[in-house]
C-alpha cells in the first residue's frame, strides 16, 4: 500500500470519485428541495446558497420560493 497509484487502480479511483460526486449532488438536491431557500440567519442563508449551487439550482433552475 504505497503512495503511488498504478494503472490498474486508476479506473476504480475514478469510479469512486464519480460515485461520491453523485451522492453529494443527490443529497444537496434532497436537502434543498425539502427546506426553504431564504433564512433569517446569515450563516444558514450562506449555507443553503452553497447547497443550491452544489444541487444545480442556478440560473433558470431555481427553487419555487426563490422567485
Amino acid at each position: 500500500m504505497g503512495a503511488f497509484v498504478t494503472s490498474g487502480e486508476l479506473p476504480n479511483i475514478i469510479w469512486l470519485a464519480v460515485e461520491g460526486l453523485t451522492c453529494l449532488v443527490t443529497l444537496a438536491t434532497l436537502v434543498t428541495a425539502l427546506t426553504p431557500t431564504r433564512w433569517n440567519m446569515q450563516c444558514l442563508d450562506r449555507l443553503f446558497q452553497m447547497l443550491n449551487l452544489i444541487a444545480g439550482n442556478v440560473g433558470h433552475n431555481r427553487n419555487a420560493d426563490d422567485r
